[in-house]
């Protein structure tokens, strides 16, 4: 069994029992202590669990670094599948980029003459210089810490709005949904997965680790799913049922071109 298979595995386990002993994995999970112990590192490491004496516990409200805090860090493997979805976008599409420190990652790779929406000041920022683009912000009411307009006025403009492609972040993706941490931003999400003739979520492969409390759209409402590694067999079967096509080995080359 691949890591990430068996990680995905423990944090069923530990949503269920609320706290996990080292043993209790070795013997769950037939692997030896250095085995259980690279795991518990993994799951601390990624601030979805919080390490015990002799064990892990699940944190009692989720823990999660700042938008600001993700937005400096630097990934290959996100920058990888900006690449990819950036050649998405064709030319003269009407397109909708979500706020999403992977999303962003796109920004620096969009050639084709498009419109461009998004509700992120940081996603227009970085585009502001690009004379391709057609760029829209959109307003509202805005949220200080992860720096995007939200609100009444952000849904009313968009349910105006059609859109050709929308890429979106996830929080987590689980084997009935996409998930965020905010109410607000899945009411956003959402409505733009609604009005849009498709739907590409970008997400890196520890998002299917994760359980934040807001669903913004079932399996079906997603047509693409790009990812950095194989995500759990349980997850990939559930897409596959959807209809939603998941992608996670680019070769270090860009297909997005062969994907569509």
């Amino acid at each position: 069994m691949y890591q990430e298979e068996r990680l995905y595995q423990i944090m069923n386990l530990l949503r269920k029992k609320k706290s996990l002993s080292k043993q209790e994995i070795m013997s769950t999970f037939n692997i030896s202590r250095d085995t259980a112990r690279r795991d518990i590192i993994c799951l601390v490491e990624q601030k979805i669990a919080l390490r015990t004496h002799g064990g892990i516990t699940l944190p009692t409200v989720q823990l999660r670094q700042s938008f600001k805090e993700r937005a400096n860090l630097k990934n290959s493997n996100k920058d990888l599948l900006g690449k990819v979805a950036s050649s998405y976008i064709k030319k003269n599409a009407i397109c909708y980029l979500d706020t999403s420190t992977t999303v962003q990652y796109m920004c620096k790779y969009i050639k084709e003459k498009s419109t461009i929406y998004s509700n992120s000041i940081d996603i227009i920022e970085q585009l502001k210089d690009n004379a391709a683009l057609d760029l829209h912000l959109l307003g509202g009411k805005l949220n200080l810490v992860n720096r995007y307009f939200y609100g009444s006025e952000t849904l009313a403009t968009l349910d105006n709005i059609r859109f050709d492609i929308a890429f979106l972040g996830a929080a987590s993706i689980t084997e009935d949904g996409f998930y965020t941490f905010e109410n607000e931003d899945a009411a956003i999400k959402h409505l733009i997965a609604k009005n849009s003739t498709l739907t590409c979520v970008l997400a890196d492969s520890g998002k299917f680790l994760l359980q934040p409390a807001y669903k913004f759209g079932k399996l079906s409402d997603v047509d693409i799913v790009l990812t950095t590694k194989m995500p759990p067999k349980a997850i990939v079967t559930a897409l596959a049922k959807a209809n939603c096509s998941l992608f996670w080995d680019f070769n270090d080359k860009v297909k997005g071109e062969n994907i569509l």
